[in-house]
Parts: structure tokens; sequence; C-alpha cells
């Protein structure tokens, strides 16, 4: 019964924040009744749990918002704000992936309905497959949890919100294709897409923690790393696991590694929607994975680190532009002056401290990343008494209606 309670808690919450009741209405019921609908139809064909049957209904259930982004009824997903023009279709990308991974993986003959009420939780269709490994340890005072969750939570919020949201205001970067304009962009947008999502994934670990549900941490301080292998270990964690479940084991099975990297790469890409960008990002990630394997077997130093900066940065400028032709004029990096600089200086003051703010966090995470607190990959650095108190001064000061909120992850 307790997920049916949180799953209450979260549609009333969303419900709550948001400004068009029956569109919301809509998104918090239509995961919950597809779901069901799947459910139904899994559990149907799949009596005598074949295998045959379980890989197709898995892989269909993944790429389904592939063939929803085909033909127009979702939006391709660069992290950029679209809304959902298809209230109906709300989540599917996070629940069609959540219950791939649990006709795949559990070996259950069926799926029951604590699944359904798990993968549609409106908290949980913003940040990921993470209700696939939530674990209950409500026998922990409800003090303890408190002590120990709310921290992130203010994390979460600052990240989100006094960071993330005034970086929307340089979005409009992305509309010029020099060099300098495009690397700017892409290294502010990547900076965006990581707090944005990563607060939000933070602000629910709290929330669920203090309730006694225990999930994993989206995001495991990414930029504390060295190489671009790390980078990904500690990236949207959740959706790591369920593509490895999905491909990487599958194609190792009867493949090399490098065509097994290749083809979750390839997935990964397919997901966020069928465009032609997402394929080249997925072509180059995958490359750039495989070449730092190599660079690391023959120890050369400070070169995993170089690739780590060339594939986070160009792959981000990449992964989000859609349009194809301006993102091929933006792959010929041709110089033009130093105008974008002009541009970002000329933004309003509180995108400019969000900016310096967002790059003074990544900066410790890397720089710090030895350290006693920041080692551990947790955020422990940013959770001490003496932290949170900047943290929310300084929210307090800058809290502002400037900028948007949209969950980069939250709108399909």
């Amino acid at each position: 019964m307790q997920f049916i309670y949180i799953w209450a808690i979260g549609a009333i919450t969303y419900l709550l924040f948001s400004s068009h009741s029956t569109k919301s209405l809509i998104e918090v019921i239509s995961p919950l009744v597809f779901c069901f609908f799947i459910m139904f139809f899994v559990n149907i064909y799949n009596k005598k749990n074949i295998k045959s049957i379980r890989y197709t209904a898995a892989y269909f259930l993944f790429f389904a918002v592939t063939l929803t982004s085909l033909f127009g009824f979702t939006e391709i997903l660069t992290g950029s704000h679209a809304e959902a023009t298809q209230p109906l279709l709300f989540g599917l990308s996070f629940y069609t992936a959540s219950l791939a991974y649990l006709v795949l993986s559990t070996y259950r003959s069926k799926l029951n309905a604590i699944d359904v009420f798990k993968t549609s939780n409106p908290f949980l269709l913003v940040t990921g497959p993470i209700s696939l490994f939530i674990t209950n340890f409500r026998y922990r005072s409800i003090g303890r949890r408190f002590n120990y969750f709310f921290p992130f939570f203010i994390v979460g919020v600052f990240y989100y919100q006094i960071v993330a949201a005034p970086l929307t205001l340089t979005f409009k970067l992305i509309e010029s294709t020099d060099v300098i304009s495009s690397l700017l962009f892409a290294s502010i947008f990547e900076l965006f897409v990581y707090t944005n999502f990563c607060g939000l994934s933070l602000i629910i670990y709290g929330v669920f923690g203090i309730l006694g549900l225990k999930i994993p941490l989206n995001f495991r301080q990414p930029f504390s790393s060295s190489n671009l292998i790390e980078f990904w270990r500690g990236w949207h964690t959740s959706l790591s696991t369920v593509l490895k479940t999905l491909f990487y084991s599958p194609l190792r099975a009867s493949f090399s590694s490098s065509v097994a990297i290749l083809g979750v790469y390839l997935a990964s890409a397919l997901w966020h929607g069928f465009a032609l960008n997402f394929i080249i990002w997925g072509i180059f990630h995958a490359a750039m994975f495989i070449i730092t394997i190599h660079v690391l077997k023959k120890r050369i130093p400070y070169l995993p680190l170089i690739i780590l900066m060339v594939a986070v940065v160009l792959g981000r400028l990449i992964f989000a532009d859609s349009q194809t032709d301006r993102l091929i004029e933006k792959l010929t990096f041709s110089y033009t002056g130093f105008g974008a600089i002009q541009t970002l200086l000329s933004m309003k003051t509180a995108s400019k401290i969000s900016l310096l703010l967002g790059f003074c966090l990544i900066s410790v995470e890397f720089f710090f990343r030895n350290s006693k607190n920041v080692c551990k990959r947790n955020y422990k650095h940013l959770r001490s008494p003496i932290t949170l108190f900047i943290l929310v001064a300084t929210g307090v000061t800058l809290a502002s209606d400037l900028g948007n909120n949209f969950a980069v992850y939250g709108q399909r």
C-alpha cells in the first residue's frame, strides 16, 4: 500500500504546483492507465515466460518513445524547453524504459500493480527510472531520516532554482553558428542540464528519503571524474543501469566490447528522439568512450582528461541542436570574433551570477575530487551546516522569477 500512498502524494503535489489543472490531471492519470494497460498486455502474452516474447516486449517498450517522436506525437529530448503537445503521453520515455527493464531483468512471468504504481509515480517521471531501485527503510526514525535527507533537498533546490533557472536566458546563443558562440553555448547548456536534472533528482532523493524510501542518487558528481568512463558512471545512473541490462550485456555476450558500447550509445541516442543529431552524438560518444579505454590501458598521462573535456563540450554541442543545417554549419567551426562574449556580458545580472555559481560548483567537484568530502561523490561537501547556511542565504538573496523552470527530462 505504501507505493499507492506515495503515488497519491506525488499526484497531489504535481497538481498543486501546476497552472493547467485539466491538462495536469491528464498528465497524472495517463501514465497510470497506460502502465496498467501495458501490465495486462505483457502478462497475457507472456504467460509461459518465453524468452523471445520478453525480449520483444522489452525492446518495443524502450523504443516506444522513439516511434512517437518519429511520427510527431512527442518532442525530441535535447534539453531545451519543448512542452509536450500530447498530455496523454506524458512521462512515456521513463515509464516505458522502467517497464522494459522489469520485463527483461526480473524473470518474473508477470508484472504486478506495485510495478505500475512505482513506475508511474509523478515524482519519478521527471528524474528517470530510479523507481526500479526503491528500498524501504522506514525502520529508521523520522528524525534521523530528516537530518540525513533534508540537506539533499536544499542542495537540489539551489541547483534547480538558483543556478539552472536563470541560465535559460542564455538559450538564444544556440542560434549563433560561429565556433566561439557554439562552444560557449555548449558549455553553458551542459551546466544547465546538469544543475537542472541533478537538482530535481536531489530534491526527489531527499523527499523520498524523508518518507522512508531510499532511491539511488541519480547523479554522483560526474564532474569529479578524471576520464569519460568515470563521467558516465556518475551521470543519470538509473538510466545507465537500464541501458546496461537491455543492451550492453546482451550485445557483449555475442560481440566485442566496442560493438556493445556502440549499441548502448545508439540506443540511448534513439531513446532521446529520432533525429540526426542524436545519431551523430551516439557514434561520437561511443568512439570517445572506446578511445578512452585504450588510452587508459596504455596509461598515457593527461590524455584521458583532455578527451573528457572535448567529449563533454563537443558532445553537448551536437546533442543540443536538432536543426541539421545549423548543426552542420557549427561543426565547420568558423571563426567570426568574440561577439558571443559581448552577448553574454549584456545579459541580466542574475544569469551571470548563476553562471558563475554553476562553474564554481563543478570546479569544486573537479579540482577537489580527491579531498575527503568530495571523493565520496555524494555531495557531502555541500551538506555541512556552514555550506547549507551559505546556500540558503545565497538562495534567499538571489531568488526571483527570472528564467524558466522546467524539467529537462520531464517533458514527455
